[in-house]
């Protein structure tokens, strides 16, 4: 419950941060994160400044209202989107220099109470916006499947991206959601509580980062990230690598 309690902590102050709240210095680098893997990037952002030597902030939100802000002029130097298709209209509008898959996102069915489901549960499905973030596509893609499977709630809220989904489920506001692997991961969120989303029941969550400011520490982060040790964390944490 400890480690849960961190994770909703991490994300609400990374929401925070994504809405305006500037840091007292002015960061080296700045960095846009789909809500999914900003969390990570928090875990090894004090790693990455020792190694490369630069200040680092991190911006979370949707992969929509992300590009939205980087199409208006926000002043990132580097985006980990959660999908492939941003990334390539940033660099068709000349905002992107270049851009590559980083990650596979994978999505579970998050239920607490799965093991023994309370049929008389009036609380809602909550799932991320699928015109915002890629999971929520993911999501609607797979209900069919899941439904045959499980038996879920009439109702459905919607976030405005991934990590609101999975605070819907952790604070209780939610009966169940569909989340990213990730986020479950690093909440400790306990294997009996979640059903883990074949791929082939939704189009692959290619996660691709893109590179909006040419610079020796967006060359570094991007390196860091491919040192066996940190692609091993992020093995672990739940993403896949590109086969």
């Amino acid at each position: 419950m400890k480690k849960l309690a961190v994770i909703i902590l991490v994300l609400a102050t990374l929401i925070f941060t994504f809405v305006g709240v500037k840091p007292k210095t002015t960061p080296d680098l700045q960095v846009a994160a789909a809500s999914n893997f900003a969390p990570f990037l928090n875990t090894i952002t004090e790693d990455v400044q020792k190694h490369c030597q630069f200040k680092m902030q991190v911006s979370s939100g949707s992969t929509g209202m992300l590009t939205t802000q980087i199409l208006n002029g926000a002043p990132f130097d580097i985006f980990f989107s959660a999908d492939e298709a941003r990334p390539a209209m940033l660099a068709q509008q000349g905002k992107a220099m270049f851009r590559q898959t980083y990650a596979i996102g994978r999505l579970v069915y998050w239920q607490p109470s799965l093991k023994n489901p309370n049929p008389d549960d009036p609380r809602p499905l909550a799932m991320a916006d699928p015109k915002l973030a890629p999971f929520g596509q993911a999501a609607m893609q797979s209900l069919t499947r899941l439904r045959q499977q499980y038996d879920l709630p009439n109702d459905t809220v919607w976030g405005r991206n991934a990590g609101q989904v999975f605070q819907f489920v952790a604070t209780g506001a939610a009966q169940a959601g569909l989340v990213p692997l990730s986020l479950v991961r690093l909440g400790s969120v306990s294997e009996g509580e979640y059903f883990i989303i074949p791929q082939n029941w939704h189009k692959p969550v290619r996660q691709d980062v893109a590179v909006l400011r040419q610079s020796s520490a967006v060359n570094c982060l991007i390196e860091f990230l491919q040192i066996p040790r940190i692609k091993t964390m992020m093995l672990g944490a739940g993403y896949e690598a590109e086969s």
